[in-house]
Parts: C-alpha cells; sequence; structure tokens
C-alpha cells in the first residue's frame, strides 16, 4: 500500500511539478496579453485547455529528459535524484519521455485545427522543443547553453501567444526579459552543487523584468513590482549577501517561485487586473509545493 505513493512522488519530483504552475501563468499571461495588444477575443475554453496541456506535457518531458541525460553525472558527483537513488530506472524514464512528447504533438496538432493560424503555432511548438532538446544535450558540456534554457521559455510565451495570431510586438519584449530572468537563475543553478556564487553579473540581469516599468501605466503594476523586488531582495540577503552562509540552491527555489510575479507584472501593463491577481495569489502558494517536492 505504500508503494503506490512513493511511485507517484518520484514522478512527481522527476517532473519538478512544484514549478508546473509557472507554466501556466506564463500560458495565462501571454495569451490575455496578446489578446489585449491585438483586440481578439481570449482564446476559447478548448483551445485554452489543449495549449495548457500541449505545454506542461512538454514542460514534464523536458524535466524527465533532464534528469535521464544527466544520470551518470549525477552518479559522478552524488547528487540525489530519483534515477540515482534508484527509485526508477532509466528504461522507464525513458519511456515516460517518449511517451510525453508524443502526447504533445499530438495534443500541439488538435490545437492547430482550432486556430486561424496554425503555423504560427506549430513554429513555435517546434522552436520550444528543439530549445528543450538542445539545453538537455549541451548544459553539461558548454555554460552559456543556459541562454537555450531562458529560450525554453520564451518559446512558451510564444507558443502561448500564437493561440490567437501573430504574436504582437509586446509579447516579443516580454518573452525576451523572460528568456533573461530564467537564463540568469540557471546560470545560478549550474553552480548549485557546489553551492558557489561565482559572478553577481547573473543577479543583475535577473532585473530584466525592471524594463517593463516604462510601459506601466495602471496603479496595479507599483505594488507587485515592489513584491517581486521585495521578495528577491529578501531571499538574496537570507542566502547570498554572506559569503559564509551561502545557499544557492534556496534562492534559485525563490527565484522560481517569483515568476508567477513576472506575469503579474506583464497582465498589469496589459491591464488585466484579476489575471494579475490571480498569479499573485500562484505566487504565494508556490513555496508551500516547493517544500513538498522539491523545485530544482
Amino acid at each position: 500500500m505504500n508503494q503506490s505513493p512513493t511511485s507517484l512522488k518520484t514522478w512527481m519530483t522527476l517532473g519538478r511539478v512544484s514549478n508546473l504552475p509557472t507554466v501556466w501563468t506564463n500560458s495565462l499571461a501571454a495569451a490575455l496579453l496578446a489578446s489585449s495588444a491585438g483586440a481578439l477575443a481570449p482564446p476559447s475554453s478548448l483551445v485554452w485547455i489543449l495549449l495548457l496541456v500541449t505545454l506542461s506535457l512538454l514542460y514534464l518531458a523536458g524535466m524527465l529528459l533532464n534528469d535521464l541525460l544527466d544520470a551518470d553525472w549525477d552518479q559522478q558527483h552524488d547528487n540525489p535524484r530519483p534515477i540515482t537513488l534508484g527509485l526508477v530506472s532509466r528504461q522507464q524514464v525513458r519511456i515516460a519521455t517518449l511517451l510525453l512528447l508524443a502526447l504533445a504533438g499530438a495534443s500541439a496538432l488538435v490545437l492547430s485545427q482550432l486556430i486561424e493560424q496554425p503555423h504560427w503555432l506549430l513554429g513555435s511548438v517546434v522552436l520550444l522543443v528543439g530549445c528543450i532538446l538542445g539545453y538537455n544535450v549541451l548544459h553539461k558540456k558548454y555554460v552559456h547553453s543556459v541562454w537555450l534554457m531562458g529560450a525554453c521559455r520564451s518559446a512558451l510565451y510564444l507558443t502561448a501567444a500564437a493561440s490567437l495570431a501573430v504574436p504582437p510586438e509586446p509579447i516579443w519584449l516580454c518573452a525576451i526579459l523572460l528568456g533573461v530572468y530564467i537564463s540568469s537563475l540557471t546560470y545560478l543553478a549550474s553552480q548549485e552543487h557546489r553551492n558557489q556564487l561565482i559572478s553577481r553579473l547573473p543577479l543583475l540581469l535577473m532585473l530584466s523584468p525592471l524594463a517593463l516599468a516604462i510601459y506601466a501605466d495602471t496603479l496595479w503594476f507599483w505594488p507587485v513590482l515592489a513584491l517581486w523586488l521585495g521578495w528577491l531582495g529578501r531571499h538574496y540577503w537570507l542566502h547570498l549577501a554572506n559569503p559564509q552562509r551561502l545557499k544557492v540552491r534556496a534562492f534559485i527555489g525563490a527565484g522560481l517561485a517569483a515568476l508567477p510575479l513576472f506575469d503579474a507584472l506583464v497582465m498589469a501593463v496589459a491591464n488585466q487586473p484579476l489575471g494579475s491577481l490571480f498569479c499573485v495569489l500562484v505566487f504565494f502558494l508556490l513555496p508551500h509545493f516547493q517544500r513538498w517536492i522539491k523545485p530544482t
């Protein structure tokens, strides 16, 4: 009777499901921004469902592939992930990854039949899959491949926007800012197993979302910005400011938990206060999820 819950938690740990809500808030923000910028109706319920299913499946496939390709490295460096701990076999993870990719492809094809400009959607999905594969293959070989991880989130934004039409200009800016934020966080994550902070440049690049303030014309934007800066500032002080008490992994978890606040800022710029409020609520819940399932 105890085998099933343990097995489920193992798969949830492999898939980093505590971060999965950030995929949903990214999708919500991008689609609503595209809707607002293009004066279009938001996606229909069926389009929403298929979009979230497609992006969630690709996210989970990317996480499983990451553990699968890193298994030898994890074993050599005593990195306690499910495969190296013997909680799941490589063959099981390989089959699950292929199944997730196949289901994501099928979902994307069905979704493309429901929208007016499917080539943009399919193109962005192909870009997203390419970035996922490229990052997982290269990230242990080339440190600057972290930009491919950022490109994954940028492509996710573009895919969500493409579920409506050609991604409008504001989406491209937000996608780039999100990509820079994620790439910077991934630079820090590349040293988390050593608990080292080699450079503070990634911390400065993590402030890229401040550029959204140029387009802010709603009062709601500013308290969300203050919350985001306060959250990152507090965790920098707790985990990185003192070289004698470095906790790089804890800061990375905090940085991932702040992702819904980026989406809240985007929706504040798009004058979507209810969507922005929803993202803030997700932000408050994420740290609780991270205590149950490790985010990295």
